[in-house]
Order: structure tokens, then sequence, then C-alpha cells
């Protein structure tokens, strides 16, 4: 037999041989079981528990050794049959945790004098009694959600010798003496329950977590943060609830989760990037928010969600003053899944559904159009169209069901996990695939990342390297893009298309279809199927942290971390001709490489102490960032064949182009937490921040930030059966933004391009020396924006946190932001100067709520989260400029306008009043000389007699007046279903789809037309057919636009876990099935493609230009673990 010494010093360990010695026979002789609470070390001292876990008992003191200088002595085998340890993640004191750890037995454990814990275990004088009938009770231990609770302890109160625990479903079996037994159950992290088992056979209990003992802990800036110690508005995301939510991207999933955080779909495309936004706008620049994945910035679009642990969300200045102007619009920090201690364990998740877009617009069949069309031409005195007339036998093409179609989507995902105390591993590889519900759109996905952490020099030293490679692959279209991008879409293209126009033709060089001339040119389909366009994403993320132990509470980390993206975009057209516009002579190519390094180097030295009362924490750091951008590509306008893809493989014109950029940001900050008591706390942070992307006299920024807290629940004179916590929160703090370009302070110089070339000499063989000229000017004076936060909360839980709510108001103030001014175009200058020309304050509201409820076998849980903000600029360029933006066609029909007083991108439309019924009225109203029965009438708000700009109205906006997300999960023995809904209320659309297909001049129609406005139709509300428009009807008006306000069931599943009686000797520890469907049904008065669609962008957001839809999908899927 060996006595183990776990962590002692060398010098100590001679002298302790000595007091072992001595002790032995003692500790030998020991026979019965008992417990003393005689703990000589400080009982106040806080163990972190990083993850969920189950650990073996002598692996929870080596979590004990590992933060603190204490460490122990017992006898080697003393442990040897103990059943191991669930702990949750969160943080404790030790004298909790040895209790739950020993729980099992009665032990007697304290602190000799050279801080060596020994552990005693002691035998009871046994006494014969007179022998009972043994009873089996049987059961299930789960949590209030009705998650089982596997290695959760079951004892005989009567006799703590006897127990046993839960296997990996929670279930138990143990034989008791009599119906007078009581049964103890305990969890650690949760509250400890005694049953009298009575006359009962079966006995399911729930457990409570325990909200004095391990605390949930949530991710901060650099660290973690015991949740009751939080001051600062920050949220933790539900990962289980996420990932409910089958989706390619982690944002997706976010939508409607987390009060605050507002994720737009800007389009369904396959392999499209959502736009994230927190808490509203905070500038007219970007409002992109910083996203760290573990520890390092990132890009949130390439992480499978499968791999992620962790995510909160940091709200308020308070909370992302510690990442400085890289937080200005709020931060999302993520963290992967690690290795735990263990055997290998192997898990698998994989589904596959069926995709099909079934909101769409109807447009008019070959014979309604005809309908429509003679009856426009006659209201306009005009001869119709040949084609209209002419007899000739035509298509009746359905071109929307030739260009949309059923998509499948399938995903799967492996992760093997494991390790020893000395060396943890992580490997986890996925794939993800669309086809996309339009012809020739697809994405897929394949990602790997591999995790390792290793213990070294007794615990002191912990190193923790990561990599993950990302690739992926989208085939698509073009589409108009949320900003600065106005161009037309091709799905109004395909909706605009005549149904006479045959789409296949078996014939063709290519299989399409050319429409004979009097029908105008394009063949859309054939156009989207013959267009090769494709994207090629490399990403690869590494990363890898050092923390050495200095001394007991002082650890200094290393972090060094590399984001490298090569990204290869290639557009190839064949030769095909569908008519005089719509015809590509020579096939052509297209060409973009780019490559993006970023690098990340931090330094960090973070103390932590506790004495009596005082919970003190420091962090101090530098930081130090680089990034890299070059980018390089040509085109080649008549490629030699249409099987030659090169750019050297043709005679036609070849272009080129690149650019290179290169930023640095060198950091210095601190933060210091305080906590009194579990009382009081309060947190300040400070941050300087220098950027190359500012002139050297403006160069560095200072932001600072302060907040407090109070925990009313835990003071003596607060005594409430009801009340469970109280915690009001204040913060105030600042932060900076330099999310421009590079080096926008220098002036620039522009080359190349036929028209700045100058020609030498005469002659045919000129040689031609390449021009340049200035294309910005200098503005050295530029500095950082800079936006002040004040934040206002209260945490409240009842009834033992069964219940719990939150609230938040705030309101920030942006200043000197970055805007670009207009010059005159005959200074030469093509892009506008930057200048610290515009303020903008912003506002709002958040409010959650959670209730989690159990009965026996039956558990449900509810979440709700509301939120809302407004923003008003009060200041914008020099001269106080507006801004127009919302364009539906290039920089035609204008629909919003951002000026002083008012929000970013409101809608600034004419106001329609109604259809002209009679000529009277039109002479009456005398201010719309083309107008005649059954036009819109618009009003002449300003009174001057014309109608003209003047007359433009602000009419909302696309931003809501709140937004929510309600989820629901309920547990019923092995069956759970959950539901998730998710809306917005108060925003407006500016439905462009509506628009073009109400214009009789173009092609096809909306069916709508079939009920315009007629003397036979007087009550329509649809503006008469007439052609060439000469009313403009359809200029931008608030006829278009449309309460955008919407309530969806995003998420429905139903899943099965299979109980491990059935699964028999097969080597599966889990197994659970389950059915989703997306999307299922929406409620809205909107009648365009989807109300969630087009909100994402800055200037014009709600503005729908016929963006690709989304879809409907039904999903079968399963998880395994091995």
């Amino acid at each position: 037999m060996k006595t183990k010494f776990v962590g002692l010093p060398i010098y100590y360990r001679k002298t302790l041989l000595l007091v072992i010695m001595r002790t032995f026979i003692f500790l030998c002789c020991m026979a019965t079981f008992g417990f003393s609470t005689k703990i000589g070390f400080s009982q106040d001292k806080k163990i972190v528990v990083d993850r969920d876990q189950e650990l073996s008992v002598e692996q929870v003191f080596d979590l004990i050794r590992q933060q603190t200088d204490y460490s122990f002595i017992y006898r080697s085998d003393l442990f040897s049959e103990a059943p191991r340890v669930k702990v949750k993640k969160g943080e404790t004191r030790i004298n909790r945790l040895l209790q739950k750890t020993l729980s099992f037995a009665d032990f007697e454990y304290e602190l000799s004098p050279d801080g060596a814990i020994l552990l005693i275990k002691k035998e009871k004088q046994v006494k014969r009694k007179k022998e009972k009938v043994q009873q089996e009770i049987t059961g299930t231990v789960t949590d209030t959600n009705g998650t089982p609770l596997p290695g959760a302890s079951v004892l005989i109160k009567e006799n703590t010798t006897v127990g046993t625990q839960t296997d990996f479903d929670g279930n138990y079996s143990i034989m008791v003496p009599g119906f007078e037994s009581t049964l103890v159950f305990s969890y650690l992290g949760f509250t400890t329950k005694e049953v009298v088992v009575g006359d009962q056979t079966t006995i399911n209990v729930t457990l409570d977590e325990d909200a004095q003992g391990l605390e949930e802990v949530i991710l901060v800036g650099f660290g973690t943060q015991r949740k009751a110690e939080v001051t600062a508005a920050i949220s933790s995301v539900d990962i289980e609830e996420i990932q409910k939510i089958p989706t390619a991207d982690v944002a997706t999933s976010l939508q409607g989760q987390v009060a605050g955080l507002n994720v737009a779909i800007a389009t369904g495309a396959p392999g499209s990037e959502p736009i994230i936004r927190i808490r509203g706008l905070g500038t007219i620049g970007n409002n992109n928010p910083l996203v760290v994945i573990d520890g390092i910035p990132g890009e949130l679009s390439y992480i499978n969600p499968s791999d992620i642990e962790d995510i909160s969300i940091l709200r308020d200045a308070s909370a992302a003053t510690i990442y400085g102007s890289r937080a200005s619009n709020g931060v999302v920090i993520v963290t992967t899944k690690r290795g735990r201690t263990g055997d290998p364990r192997v898990t698998i998740g994989s589904y596959a559904s069926t995709q099909w877009f079934s909101n769409g617009v109807d447009v008019a069949n070959r014979s309604q159009h005809d309908q429509i069309k003679l009856e426009a031409f006659n209201n306009a005195g005009e001869a119709p169209a040949p084609y209209l007339t002419s007899g000739a036998q035509y298509a009746d093409s359905d071109w929307v069901g030739a260009y949309i179609d059923n998509a499948f989507e399938q995903k799967h995902d492996i992760g093997i996990s494991g390790g020893t105390e000395n060396m943890k591993y992580s490997f986890s590889a996925g794939y993800f695939e669309n086809t996309g519900t339009v012809v020739n759109t697809d994405f897929n996905r394949l990602s790997t990342r591999l995790n390792l952490d290793f213990n070294l020099l007794e615990g002191r030293l912990k190193i923790a390297p990561g990599v993950s490679y990302t690739r992926e692959t989208t085939g698509g279209i073009f589409e108009p893009t949320e900003e600065g991008n106005a161009s037309f879409s091709p799905f109004l293209q395909i909706y605009q298309t005549l149904p006479h126009k045959a789409i296949f033709d078996s014939n063709s060089l290519n299989g399409f279809a050319t429409p004979p001339s009097e029908l105008g040119s394009g063949n859309p389909v054939g156009e989207t199927q013959l267009n090769d366009r494709t994207d090629e994403d490399d990403y690869l993320q590494f990363n890898v942290a050092a923390t050495l132990k200095l001394f007991d509470g002082l650890d200094y980390r290393f972090q060094y971390g590399a984001n490298i993206e090569n990204t290869h975009f290639a557009n190839f057209l064949p030769t095909y001709n569908f008519g005089p516009q719509a015809v590509n002579e020579n096939p052509s190519l297209s060409e973009l490489r780019t490559r993006s390094n970023e690098w990340t180097l931090n330094n960090t030295l973070n103390y932590r102490k506790s004495f009596g009362k005082h919970d003190i924490e420091v962090l101090l750091g530098i930081s130090r960032e680089k990034s890299e951008f070059r980018s390089a590509g040509g085109s080649n306008n008549e490629l030699a064949s249409d099987q030659l893809r090169g750019l050297s493989a043709g005679i036609g014109d070849e272009s080129s182009f690149g650019f290179n950029s290169t930023s640095t940001l060198q950091s210095y900050f601190g933060r210091l937490s305080y906590d009194l008591d579990d009382k009081y706390y309060i947190q300040g942070s400070v941050r300087r921040d220098g950027s190359s992307r500012f002139a050297s006299t403006n160069k560095y920024g200072n932001f600072y930030s302060i907040s407090l807290g109070w925990a009313v629940h835990n003071e003596s004179f607060f005594n409430s059966e009801l009340i469970s916590q109280l915690k009001p929160r204040f913060s105030y703090g600042t932060l900076g933004n330099q999310l421009i370009g590079d080096h926008l302070f220098l002036a620039r110089i522009g080359s190349g391009g036929q028209q700045l070339n100058y020609p030498f000499g005469a002659g045919q063989s000129q040689p031609v020396i390449v021009g340049a000229i200035a294309t910005s000017l200098p503005t050295p004076d530029i500095q950082w924006e800079e936006t002040a936060t004040t934040n206002i909360g209260v945490d409240l839980g009842l009834l033992q946190n069964q219940l719990k709510f939150s609230f938040d108001y705030f309101t920030s103030e942006t200043t000197d932001m970055l805007v670009n001014v207009p010059i005159p175009a005959t200074s030469g200058i093509t892009s506008f100067p930057l200048t610290n020309g515009g303020n903008l304050e912003n506002k709002g509201w958040e409010f959650s709520a959670s209730y989690n409820n159990s009965n026996n076998d039956f558990s449900y849980s509810v979440s709700a989260n509301i939120s809302g903000s407004t923003n008003e600029v009060t200041k914008l360029g020099i001269a106080d400029e507006a801004f127009t933006d919302g364009f539906i066609e290039f920089n035609n029909f204008p629909t919003t306008r951002t000026e002083v007083g008012g929000e970013i991108g409101r809608f600034y439309l004419f106001e329609a009043d109604g259809i002209f019924q009679t000529q009277a009225e039109v002479d009456a109203h005398g201010v719309q000389p083309n107008a005649a029965p059954g036009d819109l009438r618009f009003v002449d708000t300003n009174g001057d007699g014309a109608l003209d700009d003047d007359d433009k109205q602000f009419m909302g906006s696309g931003l809501p007046d709140f937004e929510y997300g309600i989820n629901f999960s309920a547990n019923y023995k092995n069956f759970d279903l959950s539901l998730f809904f998710q809306g917005t209320h108060g925003n407006n659309i500016y439905n462009g789809v509506r628009m073009w297909l109400y214009r009789t001049d173009r092609q096809n129609m909306s069916a709508d037309l079939l009920n315009a406005w007629s003397p036979s139709n007087t009550g329509s509300n649809i503006p008469r057919n007439v052609f060439g428009d000469p009313n403009n009807n359809i200029r931008p008006s608030s006829y278009f636009l449309e309460d955008g306000s919407y309530f969806r069931l995003r998420n429905l599943q139903v899943g099965y876990t299979f109980p491990q009686n059935i699964m028999g000797n097969l080597p599966v520890d889990n197994l659970r099935l389950y059915v989703t469907a997306t999307n299922l049904f929406t409620i809205t008065d909107y009648s365009g493609f989807d109300p969630a669609l087009g909100n994402g962008g800055t200037f014009n957001r709600g503005v729908d230009r016929g963006f690709y839809p989304l879809s409907k999908s039904l999903i079968l899927g399963l998880n395994l673990t091995l």
C-alpha cells in the first residue's frame, strides 16, 4: 500500500513523511465512517469549473490543487470504488465541492501545518439488527428541464454506507430495508432532496439548481465571470436551444434568441451571411459587432454550429470597453468545445431535409397577360403590341416554376473527445450541403477543428493550442446587396418575363430557346443555368494560449492567433444568343483572388484574491493586431472556346487590377472587479488604442467604463420567500470606432484605365504611358468616433429562480461620426473625403423572462425576450446635409432619406390619397395634369400648386418598434418538444417587387392587375392599367409602403431518446431521433416574398428589391453518442 503525495514541494516531503509514519497505524485502524467539518483552510476559497464534466474523486482533488496551494494526503485505495462526480460549469467554494464529492460516504478532513488536506475514512460500529425485508426502489433523477442527471448520488439516510449512482439516462435502482426508509438525492450544483419511501416502488425526483452553490459562469472579455457578479449588460445564449435550429451558420440560429440582438436575413440564398446588429444603429458607418472566437477576433460565418460550447453577447460599453475601438457595436464572444477527461467519446449528428419556397407572388399567365395588356393599350389610346393580336402560336410558360424548385440540404458532424488530466483533446469534422431552391445555386462547406489542452509542471502551466480549417464553395446568382447596389433583381426578371416565350429548345446549341424578335430579348432561366459563377473560400484559424500560474491567485497568459483567408471568385459566361439585348457572342471570364491575413497577440496578467468577505480581481493586458489584405483580378472578354476557361486562353481585351492594404492596432487595457460579501459589486475598465488608420496626431484614443451592482437579496434585512434574486445594475462607458478604410487620411492616386493613359508619338505604334490622377483629398484631421453609453438594469428571480426576469434601459450618444462630405465634380476628385461631421443618439430597452417547471415525468420551460430601440441624427456633415438612398433600381426611385432630427434611413415618399373616381376630381385637384380617373391621387403637402420632391413626407422606417422571440420546450419521459417563435412589430417595408409588377409597360405583370380600377370596377384600390403610366403611379409613394410586422413559427422539433434497455448491448450511450420543421407559418399583412428579408441595411433597411426568398423545410435527423 502506498501513500500519495500530490503536488507537494520536495522540501516538504521528508518532514511530512515522519508525520505520516506516526499516524499510519491510526489511519489503517479506522473502520467506521464518520464526517466532521473540521476544516482549517479558508472556506471562502472558490474553485472555477470551466465546463460540465464527469470526474473521479481524485480528479476533483487535482482541480482544487491546480487552483490553490493545497495538497491532499490519503490512502491510495481509499477512493478506488468511489463513484465519479458530475460537476457543472460554474464557480463554487471548496468546502461545498468537497462535501458534494465525498457525499457517498462519511469522511473527516483537516488541514496540516504544511498546507496538506488529510482525508480519513472512518468505519462505524456495526450493530446487529434484526433483518428486515429488502425492497427494490427504481426511478429517474432529472433537472427542472427534464434533462437526466447521470452520476447523481442516491443514499439511504439511515445508513449512508448504502447507496448508488444514476446511470447515463438518470436511472437508478436501490434496495431499501423497509418502507420507513428515507432516500437522499444529491448532485453537485443542485439542492439535496429527501423522499420517504412509504409504499412507493418507483420514485422519480427532480432536483433544483442550487442558486447559492455552484453559480453559472458566463463569458466576458478576456475571461469568465460569475453571473452573480455581472454588473454590465451581458447575455448568455442557450446553446441547447440554438442547436435545435438546423442551419449552416451560427448567426441565423441567434435570431430572436437574445434581447437587443437583431439578426437580419438579407437574402435566403445558400451560403448567405445574415447581418448582425446589437442595440440597433450606433453610427451611420459600419455597424458590425466584434466577433471573438476562443479569445481571437474572427468570422462567425466560418464556425460549424456543432463546434460551439458557449456564446455571450456584450451589449453595453461597460462590458465591451475591454475591447476598446473594436467593440463600438457590441461583442459576440464564442468558445468552441474542448476535450474532457475520460475514455474517447464519439458524438455523431446528422440530418437531411427537403426545402421548398411557397410564399411567391402571383403573376399573370399568358391569357391573363393578354387581357391586362390589351386593357392598358386601350386606356392609353395606343395600338396594342403585335404579339397580342398576331394570332401566332406562342408558348404558355411557367417561368417561375422553371426557376424555382425544391432543394435538398444535408449536414453531418462527428466529434471525438477525451484525454487524461495532463492532456485532453477534442476533434470534430463536419460537412454541409444545400442545393438551393433556385436553379444553379448551391453551397457546401467542409470544416474541421482540433483543440488540445496540456497540463504541465503539476498544473501550473497550461497550454491550449487549437486549429480549424473551413472550405466553402458557393454557386449562385447575382443579387442586389443591402448597401450601395440597387441593380435589378434576377427574381424580378423571372417574374416579369413574358409567358409567351418558350424556355427550352432541344434543337438549340445549349438547349434553351431564343425568343422571337417581337417578344423581346432574354431567357433568364437559360442565362442563370449557363452562367458558371462560383466563389471558393478557404479559412484557416490557429491560436495557442499558455497560462502560467506564477503564484496563488496570479496568472500570466500569452495568446497568439492567426486568421488566414483565401478567396477565389470566378464568373464564366459561355456563348449564347437570347436576342439582341441578351447576347454573349464570345465566351468571357473574370476572376478575382484575395488573401487576408490577421494576427493577434495578447499578453495579460490576472490576479484574483479572496479574503474574508472581499473578492478582488485585476486584469492588465497588452494587445497587438495586424491585418493585411491583397487582391488581384483580371478578365478576358473573348476566349477562344467555351471549353478553354483561362484568362490567357483568348484574343479579347484583357484587363487586370489589384489592391493592397495594411493596418495595425496597438492596445493597452485593464480591468478591476471588486465584490464585497456577495452583495456589492463594482467594476472598472480602461483601454488605450492606437490605430494606423489615423494620422500620428490623432492615432490614440482612450476609453473607459464603470459599472455597479447590488445583490439586495443577500442583505440580512431582506427576507422573502418569493423573491430569490434582486439585483439592480448601473453602468457607464465610452467606446471608439475606427471601422473605416486604411490610410484614408492620406491623398490617393489612381492609375491605369483607358481614360488615364497617354499616347505619345505618331503612326500605328504609339507608345502608351500610364497616367495617374488624384482620386481623393488628404484628411489628416480625422479622428476616432466616440460613443458614450449609459445602462440601467435589474435582474429579478422568483421562486428560487424558477421564474427569472431581466430588464435594461440604455442611452448612447455617438459624436464625431466619420461621414463622407460631397464635393463638386469639377474638382476631379472621384471619392468624397471623410470628416468627423456627425452625431447620433440611440436609446432603447430590453426585457427577458424565463420559467421552468417539472412534475414527475413531465417538465417544461418557457423563455421570451423583447427589445426596441430608436435613433436620432443630431448632426450630419458640415452643413447638415441629407442623404437619399433606398434606390429600387440603380440610382432611380429613392425611397429613404437621412437628415438631422430623425432616424437613419426613414422612408421619404409621396403621400398617396386614394384613386381618382371622376374627371371632376382630377380637375379639382389641379396638380396632376396627366392624371385620369383610375389613377392615384398624390397630396400636394406644401400647397404650392405643384407636385414635386418638396411634397414628400417622412413615413416611418424599417426599424421595428420592437422585436421578440419565444422559446418553449417540454419533455415527457423520453419524448421532447421544442417550439421557437420570432417576429417584429411596427416596422415598414417598401414593396419594390409590387411596384415593378404593377408596371404595364414592362413584359409580364402581377395577376393583381386583373382587378385594377375600371369604370365597371370602381371599388378597386389598384390603379388603372394604362400603358406608359402617364400619371407616374409607380413613383415612390405610400401606396407601396406596407406594414412589415410579422409573427413566425421559426422552428418546431419533436424528438425521442431511446432508453438504454431498448438498445440492449449495443455500444451506444445515447441515441436520439428528431423531426424538425422550419418557417411553418407566418402571420403578416406584408404582400411580398418575405417580411424578414432586406432588413439589414443602414440607409435602406426595409426596402424589398426582390431578394432570394427564404424556404420552408422538413428535416429528419439523429444524435448519437458512442
